[in-house]
This record gives structure tokens, sequence and C-alpha cells, in this order.
């Protein structure tokens, strides 16, 4: 099954820990089994209006999905799907 890593900032919301095994045939079916598995990623993750955050970055294999096919990218049993929040300042 796939694997979602997550970066430092976001481990607090998955037990402090740096992947789960997720299932699901998209990176948006992924995502959704992680949110299940641990809802408090949801906030941090999803906007109100259900698409993922501007300052978190998906990628599937060390690919971004903005590259691939977004939130419709097809996963394989071996992919890793990472998380990492974009962190700004000035």
């Amino acid at each position: 099954m796939p694997v979602l890593r997550v970066g430092p900032l976001m481990r607090y919301y998955i037990d402090n820990k740096s992947e789960v095994i997720v299932r699901g045939a998209t990176v948006a079916d992924a995502l959704q089994d992680a949110v299940l598995q641990h809802p408090a990623l949801k906030f941090h993750v999803f906007d109100s209006a259900g698409k993922v955050r501007r300052h978190i970055n998906v990628f599937v294999n060390d690919e971004n999905i903005r590259d691939l096919k977004g939130l419709k990218t097809r996963l394989k049993e071996e992919d890793r799907v990472t998380l990492l929040a974009s962190i700004s300042g000035g």
C-alpha cells in the first residue's frame, strides 16, 4: 500500500509519526484515507472548499503533483506520497 510521509511541521497531527500507510488509487483517495485515520490533519491540509491549501506541497515519489495529474494522480502499491508545508518569512 502507498505510504504517506509528512514533514516535521505536520507530524504532530499524525501522532508524531513521520509516515503512515494509506489506501487509495489516487492521491485524493490516499489523502482522504489519511484524514480518516488522523482527523486533525484535515484542517492543516485542506481549505474550506476541500482543496489542498496553497502552502502545502504534495509529492509522489519526489514529483510534485502539480507536474503530474494533481489529486487525480494514480498511485501504485510502492508509491510514497509526501506532504511538505512551505515556510516563508521576512
